[in-house]
């Protein structure tokens, strides 16, 4: 009596190379999804500190104001002459104690900003201050380098940037603001209140909007 016999090879060869062709795709697919993970984590861990930063992102950016008041020589300081590079332009007063507070590192954060990217990027103080000598006498008799320092006592300047960024005029201000006006001349983004302008989140924000 004859019996059947088992096919030549190995019986089970067939499944064998499924299950290795399986395997081999779902480690080919971790390893796609980890190098993924690995491309948006930085990029989302930056957004996180950025939304924590608390930047208000401009809805329709438009060119801002020109005018950015005076210089102590009485002097007009204006936004056409800082064409091509990212403008950080703080509104302020030496009476609000939240300018006061936030003033050091910001002055850092402008000098750094100026070593690392030169002729990039740049930092206006626009003072509300009635009168220069407050202004001056707040440094000890002067100001401090690197920044182009300006007035606007009648507060035009600011109702412009106000106004500008939120698509209607506030009945009264507050101090310290930040506006950033991209190099192309566009009021993008603002900053509502006092910073610490030492969190690593401001300068990466600010060298995301730099010209390339």
């Amino acid at each position: 009596m004859e019996t059947a016999s088992s096919p030549s090879g190995n019986p089970g060869g067939g499944k064998g190379i499924v299950v290795a062709a399986v395997a081999l795709f779902v480690v080919a697919a971790a390893g796609w999804t980890a190098w993924q993970l690995s491309r948006e984590m930085p990029e989302r861990a930056q957004q996180a500190r950025e939304k924590a930063f608390d930047v208000t992102t401009v809805a329709r950016p438009a060119a801002a104001p020109p005018s950015l008041g005076t210089t102590q020589d009485g002097a007009p300081v204006s936004l056409a002459t800082m064409r091509g590079q990212l403008v950080f332009v703080n509104f302020w007063a030496t009476w609000c104690p939240p300018c006061r507070d936030e003033m050091p590192s910001m002055l850092q954060l402008g000098r750094e900003m100026e070593a690392r990217h030169p002729g990039k990027f740049r930092m206006v103080a626009v003072s509300v201050d009635e009168g220069w000598p407050e202004v001056v006498n707040f440094f000890s008799g002067q100001l401090p380098a690197g920044v182009v320092w300006s007035r606007d006592a009648e507060q035009a300047v600011t109702r412009g940037y106000y106004c500008q960024a939120r698509g209607t005029c506030p009945d009264s201000f507050k101090f310290p603001e930040t506006y950033l006006v991209d190099p192309s001349g566009r009021l993008v983004s603002y900053v509502v209140g006092p910073r610490n302008w030492s969190d690593p989140a401001a300068r990466e924000f600010l060298e995301r909007l730099l010209p390339k």
